[in-house]
């Protein structure tokens, strides 16, 4: 099931702020990350604001649950406002929310910036300074508040010193007789005998202890790390066995090198959705569609339209707008394919 990501505006609205709303999120909200692809060229959106064709991903460290209760929201702001904002009314973005550092829950689904938002360049009152990509999501500024008036000091009248009357000095005390000195060699004398009687008790302890027994000497115990399994190649890149002993990234990784054919990589898919590895499922389609296979593009994008839909553990419930979205990729690599132009057109929003 596809997650749906909406890009709301702020109560109040500020320019190049935004809240990105999560639903459908089967995951935490701790430690999450996602990347944003847009669907004319493929690229991904970058932390400076660029586009380029690898994948970016803006980390989040925490998610806040939303007044629903079942849905997931974070604050947007000029980083992601304003190059989603200048594709215009007609680019679409795919969005993919992931655990960071990918081994763990993903989804896709299709980003919705709301009417009304504005670009950074909106808001006349102050510059924003230029970005600077630091792999984090920029929390964005808070609007700045206006200055207080500072009050005007009142002049207080100077206070009056009275003269001060020195008080006498009080006369010293006369010096404490001083007390009768006691003998002088009393005090070494004692300090010497308690130095000779703590020798001679060491010296006995010493000669009288019995040496201790050695312990054997024996060979240490080898701690012997497991080697990792060795990550299968050629017919076992894309069996059922890797699919359920890999994590879900490496698998997708090995199979892909593997370079199956269309038809082929279909029938791994099915097993994928037949054994409930669903992110392996739509790693595959998302993979080879945004690489321009068709026949993989236009299978995704009947996963999700309502006309092809077949109800299935992955893909429990149609969504029209992914399926718009897979749509357009296909006429953006082949601009004449017919059916694609219809289901297009009945779906887009």
């Amino acid at each position: 099931m596809p997650i749906r990501v909406d890009l709301f505006k702020l109560q109040p609205h500020i320019a190049g702020q935004g809240c990105l709303s999560v639903k459908k999120w089967q995951g935490g909200h701790e430690c999450l990350e996602f990347s944003i692809q847009r669907n004319q060229d493929g690229h991904f959106l970058q932390g400076d604001q660029h586009w380029s064709n690898s994948p970016y991903w803006f980390k989040v460290a925490h998610f806040s649950v939303g007044a629903s209760e079942e849905d997931l929201e974070t604050v947007v702001g000029p980083q992601l406002i304003d190059p989603v904002l200048e594709g215009g009314a007609n680019a679409q973005f795919m969005i993919e929310l992931r655990e960071q550092g990918g081994g763990g829950h993903s989804d896709r689904g299709v980003l919705k910036p709301a009417v009304g938002l504005q670009p950074s360049s909106a808001n006349t009152e102050e510059k924003l300074p230029e970005h600077k990509d630091t792999g984090e999501l920029a929390a964005p500024r808070a609007p700045a508040a206006p200055a207080e008036p500072v009050p005007v000091p009142v002049a207080e009248p100077e206070p009056v010193v009275e003269p001060v009357t020195p008080e006498p000095e009080p006369e010293p005390a006369p010096p404490a007789p001083a007390a009768p000195r006691k003998k002088a060699w009393v005090l070494p004398l004692i300090i010497a005998l308690v130095v000779l009687a703590a020798i001679a008790v060491g010296a006995w302890w010493w000669l009288n202890k019995e040496p201790a027994a050695e312990a054997p000497a024996g060979d240490k115990p080898v701690v012997q790390t497991p080697e990792p399994a060795p990550v299968p190649t050629g017919a076992e890149a894309c069996t059922l066995d890797s699919m359920s002993t890999l994590p879900e990234l490496t698998f997708v990784q090995t199979c892909i090198k593997k370079a199956p054919g269309s038809a082929e990589l279909l029938e791994i898919i099915n097993v994928a959705k037949a054994n409930n590895h669903c992110g392996v499922a739509q790693r595959l389609y998302a993979n080879r569609a945004q690489a321009g296979d068709l026949q993989i593009a236009t299978a995704y994008a009947h996963e999700y339209d309502p006309k092809f839909h077949q109800a299935s553990t992955c893909f429990a419930e149609p969504d029209k707008a992914t399926a718009a979205y897979w749509y357009e990729t296909i006429l953006s690599q082949d601009p004449d394919n017919a059916d694609a132009k219809a289901r297009f057109e009945e779906l887009k929003p």
